[in-house]
């Protein structure tokens, strides 16, 4: 009996894996590395938990017929397998929507320039939008819904809107997906252009948000596929490529979603392995808080320290004032360490007026330019002195 089943069975059970590995390893990085636990966390695992209800449901259609011929079912394992299928869209259309909502999330915690900000909000309101009411044309494509699996070809009963009208409505939901999915993947590097950061870290940078949307190109595979659900007659082989591309489209969406968050988990990895001596902390990369609740507002250090604490940050000094002065006073005491640099040499002539000393007193300021972290992650470019 011809069938693609096992093609759909290992592509299924793969992501099952990786998702659930990826979601895992993000929840332990945000809240037990960085303990910046946030908002975009809780919705990919919202997304993750649709995702899984959607594999379950295509296991489900698995075993009873999806990937075969309708002629080589018997009419209530077919009819099981259409009733399997049905869950599977609305799963798929909400999974979809909540992954892009994450990503969208994810993004708002580094984004600072109110024009990005807004596009993400655009991105993800529409989304929201179209995904509600894409689901309730899915689920009420049949009145009653049950007419749907029914008949055993769907979209043909009088009830049920037209095969066409359902594959209009998927290529629409299609190119708006590949849209939004494209925009989230090319605006990080607008975000990161203008930050303090060289060039090699700027495109580090961009390149792991971006990977965030890389589940576009599986959207655009998708579409062709999207013609089977013309096939009432044959509609569970006919949708075989539909039903795999669904599987693989959220699947690569979460998992890159996922890995953009994990750089400070990696450094980790590569300095206990002994790959790397650097020892810097990437708990303020990407959207993270720091190590500590309680690190907001900005930070303040000297530049090594700063360094230390922000290697991918560039301290650039914008400007220096020096002043020499020669009078006589009392000894300068020591500054103590958070304060603005001082250079100071001291030198006595060879007969002091009792009780004072006369001291060259060199002082140095500089002006330089270094990034606050605001409440919500995001930087923004300072000038300090």
């Amino acid at each position: 009996m011809e069938s693609k089943a096992h093609s759909i069975l290992a592509v299924n059970i793969l992501f099952f894996i990786i998702t659930w590995i990826t979601v895992s390893l993000r929840v332990y990085v945000r809240a037990v590395m960085l303990k910046s636990f946030g908002t975009d966390d809780i919705l990919m695992i919202v997304t993750l938990v649709l995702f899984t209800a959607y594999l379950v449901c295509q296991l489900g259609g698995l075993a009873n017929g999806t990937g075969h011929h309708m002629v080589d079912l018997e009419p209530h394992k077919a009819m099981i397998a259409l009733k399997f299928w049905w869950f599977c869209e609305l799963f798929y259309i909400s999974c979809s929507c909540f992954l892009k909502i994450a990503i969208g999330q994810f993004l708002l915690r580094i984004a600072v320039v109110k024009v990005h900000i807004w596009i993400i909000r655009l991105v993800m309101v529409s989304t929201a939008i179209f995904g509600t009411f894409y689901i309730f044309l899915a689920i009420f494509q049949c009145r009653p819904p049950s007419e749907w699996w029914a008949n055993l070809r769907p979209n043909t009963g009088p009830h049920c809107f037209s095969a066409d009208a359902m594959v209009k409505a998927t290529y629409t939901a299609g190119a708006l997906n590949t849209i939004a999915d494209w925009t989230l993947g090319i605006l990080p590097i607008f975000i990161v252009r203008n930050l303090s950061m060289n060039r090699k870290i700027k495109a580090i940078v961009a390149g792991i948000l971006s990977f965030a949307a890389i589940g576009s190109t599986a959207t655009i595979v998708r579409i062709p596929f999207t013609e089977g659900l013309r096939q009432s007659d044959d509609f569970l082989w006919s949708t075989a490529g539909i039903a795999l591309w669904s599987t693989v489209e959220p699947g690569i969406g979460i998992t890159a979603g996922c890995l953009a968050t994990l750089r400070p988990l990696f450094n980790r990895i590569m300095i206990r392995a002994g790959l790397t001596s650097n020892s810097r902390d990437s708990s303020m990369m990407l959207g993270g808080r720091g190590s500590a609740p309680r690190m907001q507002g900005y930070i303040r250090r000297r530049s090594g320290d700063l360094g230390q604490l922000r290697p991918d940050l560039e301290i650039r000094p914008q400007g220096t004032v020096t002043t020499i002065t020669g009078q006589p006073r009392e000894p300068p005491k020591r500054s103590g360490l958070g304060k603005s640099w001082r250079d100071r040499s001291e030198s006595s002539d060879d007969s002091p007026v009792e009780g004072q000393q006369n001291i060259i007193s060199k002082s140095v300021e500089v002006t330089y330019e270094e990034m606050e972290l605001m409440e919500n992650g995001g930087l923004c470019a300072v000038k300090k002195v």
